[in-house]
This record gives C-alpha cells, structure tokens and sequence, in this order.
C-alpha cells in the first residue's frame, strides 16, 4: 500500500493542495494540539532533501526531511504550523492519529522475545515485527481458529471488516487479503482457491 501524503500546502505545481491559512482553528485545545503535533515530531525518518522549507505562515526554516509512521508521510516542518499557528489537520487524520496513540497507550511491552535473544520471528509465538506481515500472520491464525466460516479465507478480525465477512462484500474482501498477503511476501495462500 502506498503511503499518504499529508502536510503540504497549495502552491504553482499543486493548486489543489489546501492552503494552511483556510486551516487555522485558534479554539483547538492546546492539549489536543499539542498530542497531534507530538505523534508528528515523533515519526521516523523517511527521506531528506536539499535545502530548507520555509514555514508558509512566518517564514521559519522548517526542516528539510519527510516523516512517517509506515502509513502516512508528513514533511518535517508539519508540527510547527499545529503548534506556533493553530493549523488544524483535517477531521480523518486527526482520528487516525489518536487511534494510533490510543492503541500504543494501551499495549504493554512483551519481554519474552527480547529476553529469549531475539530469536526469528516465524513461529507461532513470534509473530513478524513487520506490520503488514503481522496483519497477514493474525489473519493466518484465526483460519486455523475459525475454519468453518462460509468464507474461511476471510480471516480478517475486527469489527470493521467482520460486519461484511459472510455477506454480499465478501469477494472484495477476498481480493483485499490476496492483495496484502502479495504485499508481504507470502506466497502461499493457507486456502486453496
């Protein structure tokens, strides 16, 4: 899956890019704020370029590299307008972001591996340290938990996708975990078709 670009602003090339002007909300909480620009400081590096951009409000050198988390890719500079000039995200990317702190906040750390000298993780008790792998290796645990689905190659878990797992979506959804599962580099199927 590609990732999504976020935080860049209108100009000659893109003028379908919105403008960070039309973004300001100055009735944000400053907490609220100041967890989304956080969650973007915070990202891991992903690639730089030569030169430094300017923040389109003040005019502030704004970094020259991009960030992501593996789903989203922001420039550098993208915190600086949450948190100096109030430039609120749009409503979709705000969630996600709190989905994503809210997940991590929630989980708790698992030593084992880690104490058992970090050994491979292709065992059913070390599951890929890749996120896509570990969504395609859970899906692969609950076919062999739950094999007497109408469709047992849907083995998605979650309450998004399981609302349509036996229903008229299914095919889509089939399509959708051969996709990943081609993603990720698993090129066995653990249903025949």
């Amino acid at each position: 899956m590609p990732l999504r670009l976020i935080g860049y602003w209108r100009n000659e090339d893109h003028p379908d890019y919105p403008e960070p002007s039309d973004l300001i909300d100055r009735d944000w909480p400053d907490q609220d704020r100041d967890d989304i620009a956080s969650y973007l400081r915070g990202g891991i590096f992903f690639r730089g370029f030569m030169g430094l951009s300017p923040c389109r409000i003040c005019g502030q050198h704004n970094g020259s590299s991009e960030f992501t988390d593996g789903v989203l890719v922001w420039p550098e500079g993208l915190a600086h307008y949450l948190t100096e000039h109030a430039v609120r995200l749009p409503p979709s990317i705000e969630n996600y972001v709190r989905q994503q702190m809210d997940y991590l906040d929630s989980q708790k750390p698992d030593i084992a591996w880690w104490a058992s000298g970090a050994p491979p993780t292709t065992s059913i008790d070390h599951p890929p340290l890749a996120p896509l792998r570990r969504l395609a290796w859970f899906g692969n645990v609950q076919l062999v938990q739950d094999p007497d689905r109408r469709h047992p190659q849907l083995l998605i878990a979650g309450d998004t996708l399981h609302l349509h797992a036996d229903g008229p979506k299914a095919r889509r959804l089939v399509t959708w975990y051969e996709d990943l599962m081609r993603a990720t580099e698993h090129d066995t199927l653990p249903y025949t078709r």
